[in-house]
C-alpha cells in the first residue's frame, strides 16, 4: 500500500448515542472510502465507538448479511464468508504458533518472521475480541470496469458496470456478463457513458438504478453534470424521475424508493404509485451511500472535492468552503430527522456505501493475505 496512506489521519468524532444506537440494536457498520482505500468496520465498544481499517485498493460497492460480506474493488469481488468454526483452535492457543526457526537466518528473513509473528499476535487478539469473523472465500477478476452499486439477487450477485454503461452478473469464464443496459445506451463500450452508478434490488432483482444522465456519448455525462440526473425503472426500462443533481445509491425500503441527490446534499422520497418525489432531509454533504435497518435510515456524506465545485453549488452554499463534512448520519425514516451521526475529522475526506452487519456488534475481517487466516480451516465431508 502506498506510503503516504499509512500515515493518514483517520479520527473521527460522534454523538454520544451512536455507539448505544448500535449496541441496542446488536449490529454494525462497515463503510467505504475509496480516496483513502479503506474498509472502515464501525462498532460498539464498550459504550464507545470504534473504527477498526482495512486497507483494499479502491473499495467501493457494499453488502452484507448475517452471512457473508461481499466487496467491489478496482478490479475484483471479493466475498467474505462468516466462519462458526474451525479457529476456536487457533485463538485458544493450541495450534502451534509458528515453526521452528532455522538455526541460522539471513537479516531479511528475520525481519520477515519478526513482522509475521506481529501481525499473527495482533490478529489473535482482534479475533479474540471479536463476536463474528468473516473470512475471504471467493475472489473474481473482473478488469477496471469501475464498479459501483452491488447487491445479491434470487440468481446471483449483481453489478453495476459504470465503464460499460450496463448491470452484470459475474462469471469465472469471464470479466463480466452483460445482463441489461438503459434504453439511451446503444453499445456496450468502455467508456463510460452515463454515469451509471446505483442499483436498487427488490425482491431479489435489480428494480431501479441511477445516472448522471441521459448521454450515449463517451463520457458524455461531464458535459450534462449537474442536475440533469435520472431515476430508472429498470424492468420497463425507462426514465421516471430526471432532473437529479448527480444521484447515488438508490435503495427500496417499505414500498418507496429513496435516492441521494448528492449535489444538493439531500436525500428523495420517489413513490412509484404516485410517481412524485419529494425531499425527506438535508444533510451536511455530498449524500452517497445509504442502508436502512427497520425505521433507521443511514446514510454517508462525503466534503466537496475540488472537480465538483463548479458544478452547479452557488446556489447551495451549506455545501461549499468547508462546510460539508464526510460522516454517516443517522436518520428516523419517519420524519426525516438527525438521530446521530459520525464525523471524521482527519484525512478522510469520502464515503462511498454503507452496509449493516446484522447480529454482530464486533465482526471481524480477515483477508486472503492476513497471517491468521492461512491457519484457518472450513470444511465439509463429500
Amino acid at each position: 500500500m502506498d506510503s503516504e496512506l499509512n500515515i493518514l489521519d483517520f479520527s473521527s468524532t460522534y454523538s454520544d448515542n451512536f455507539p448505544k444506537i448500535l449496541s441496542e440494536l446488536g449490529i454494525s457498520l462497515i463503510v467505504t472510502s475509496y480516496q483513502s482505500q479503506r474498509v472502515i468496520l464501525v462498532r460498539s465498544n464498550n459504550g464507545k465507538l470504534e473504527t477498526k481499517l482495512k486497507a483494499f485498493p479502491r473499495p467501493m460497492g457494499l453488502y452484507a448479511d448475517s452471512n457473508r460480506i461481499t466487496l467491489g474493488t478496482l478490479n475484483q469481488v471479493i466475498d467474505f464468508q462468516r466462519a462458526d468454526s474451525g479457529y476456536a483452535d487457533v485463538i485458544n492457543g493450541d495450534l502451534d504458533s509458528y515453526e521452528e526457526l532455522p538455526k541460522k537466518l539471513q537479516d531479511s528473513e528475520l525481519k520477515d518472521i519478526t513482522e509475521f509473528r506481529e501481525q499473527w499476535d495482533e490478529q489473535i487478539q482482534s479475533v479474540k475480541a471479536a463476536d463474528s469473523l468473516f473470512m475471504e472465500r471467493a475472489t473474481l477478476s473482473t478488469g477496471m470496469i469501475n464498479i459501483h452499486d452491488i447487491g445479491w439477487g434470487n440468481d446471483g450477485l449483481w453489478v453495476v458496470n459504470s465503464m460499460f454503461s450496463c448491470l452484470c452478473k459475474l462469471s469465472p469464464n469471464h470479466s463480466f456478463v452483460a445482463a441489461w443496459t438503459p434504453s439511451f445506451i446503444s453499445e456496450l463500450k468502455p467508456d463510460n457513458r452515463c454515469h451509471l452508478n446505483g442499483m436498487a434490488m427488490l425482491e431479489g432483482e435489480p428494480r431501479y438504478a441511477t445516472a448522471f444522465g441521459e448521454s450515449d456519448t463517451p463520457e458524455g455525462w461531464r458535459d450534462e453534470l449537474g442536475s440533469n440526473g435520472v431515476l430508472i425503472d429498470i424492468v420497463a426500462n425507462k426514465v421516471v424521475k430526471s432532473g437529479i443533481s448527480m444521484p447515488h445509491s438508490p435503495r427500496c425500503h417499505a414500498g418507496k424508493v429513496y435516492y441521494c441527490a448528492s449535489g444538493d446534499g439531500d436525500i428523495h422520497v420517489y413513490d412509484p404509485k404516485l410517481g412524485v418525489s419529494r425531499v425527506l432531509c438535508e444533510l451536511q454533504g455530498f449524500t452517497r451511500g445509504m442502508t436502512f435497518f427497520g425505521d433507521l435510515m443511514l446514510v454517508g456524506t462525503s466534503t466537496l472535492r475540488k472537480s465538483e465545485e463548479h458544478i452547479r453549488f452557488k446556489a447551495h452554499p451549506r455545501l461549499l468552503d468547508g462546510q460539508s463534512e464526510c460522516g454517516v448520519w443517522l436518520v428516523d425514516v419517519n420524519t426525516g430527522e438527525v438521530i446521530g451521526n459520525l464525523t471524521f475529522s482527519g484525512d478522510v475526506k469520502q464515503i462511498y456505501d454503507i452496509a449493516v452487519v446484522p447480529n454482530s456488534k464486533k465482526p471481524e475481517l480477515l483477508q486472503s493475505a492476513d497471517a491468521l487466516s492461512s491457519h484457518i480451516f472450513e470444511f465439509c465431508r463429500g
